[in-house]
């Protein structure tokens, strides 16, 4: 015959451990696409800071998403939605600067000053 005893306190944290979260994050908006083609594209370094703060966003959902505690999850969460807002923010830089930069090329072939060098 068997006897069984009470749980111990480890067991008891291990339970809460395995438990799932109860909060359910929305789906994240990945911008490492918008970012890698505007280094390509537009402008590198506005690019480069884009790619940085979209990672660090990638890498903070991903840690939200497995995290157990609920408190965690969402300060996690928020974490990333603000380095995404960033990468948001740097994508628009690069991409107005590569827009400019390109209106400014046809602008001096235009007005001729560029005819020499092409």
């Amino acid at each position: 015959m068997e006897v069984l005893s009470s749980p111990s306190s480890t067991d008891v944290d291990q339970s809460r451990n395995s438990e799932s979260s109860s909060i359910i994050l929305p789906p994240h908006s990945d911008r490492m696409v918008w970012a890698i083609l505007c280094t390509i594209f537009c402008c590198l370094v506005g690019g480069i800071v884009a790619i940085v703060y979209s990672a660090d966003s990638n890498k903070l959902y991903s840690s939200a998403m497995f995290a157990t505690d609920d408190s965690l999850k969402q300060s996690l969460y928020m974490q990333s939605e603000q380095k995404n807002s960033v990468a948001k923010t740097w994508i628009i830089i690069s991409l107005a600067t590569g827009v400019l930069y390109v209106l400014a090329i046809i602008g001096l072939v235009a007005a001729g000053v560029l005819a020499e060098y092409l």
